[in-house]
């Protein structure tokens, strides 16, 4: 898979589940990231991982419980992974699933605000050393 693949389906992967959250959040995107990957060793291997972030604007705190209810039944449906769910705390929530290598993950802050973010497979980006 190329970076601009990893970017496209990571990107997909957030659009999907922000169309089924109601109240429909304005997602704000930040800058994407690319997470160097390791070895069992612990040291870089020379591919990376690119993750996208946005965050959830205009959604009432209120609703924060509703958006995470969403987001699990759309990801169930559609056959991913669930491996973390911490939907039951008042704060700080978090629901993490995982389809075809990707890891998508909505968070909740102390404060509220809400964040999603894809990350893909190792790759070996634009920014890797050649394979040679």
């Amino acid at each position: 898979m190329t970076e601009a693949e990893a970017l496209d389906r990571a990107e997909q992967h957030i659009r999907s589940a922000i169309d089924t959250v109601t109240p429909r959040p304005q997602p704000a995107q930040l800058p994407p990231l690319d997470i160097p990957c390791t070895d069992r060793s612990g040291q870089h291997n020379g591919l990376y991982q690119v993750d996208r972030v946005y965050w959830l604007a205009e959604v009432p705190r209120a609703e924060n419980q509703q958006v995470f209810d969403d987001l699990h039944a759309y990801w169930t449906e559609q056959g991913y992974d669930i491996v973390r769910d911490v939907r039951d705390r008042e704060l700080a929530r978090v629901l993490t699933a995982r389809t075809d290598g990707f890891t998508i993950r909505v968070l909740e802050r102390d404060d509220g605000q809400l964040s999603i973010n894809a990350t893909s497979p190792c790759i070996r980006t634009s920014e890797s050393p050649s394979n040679t």
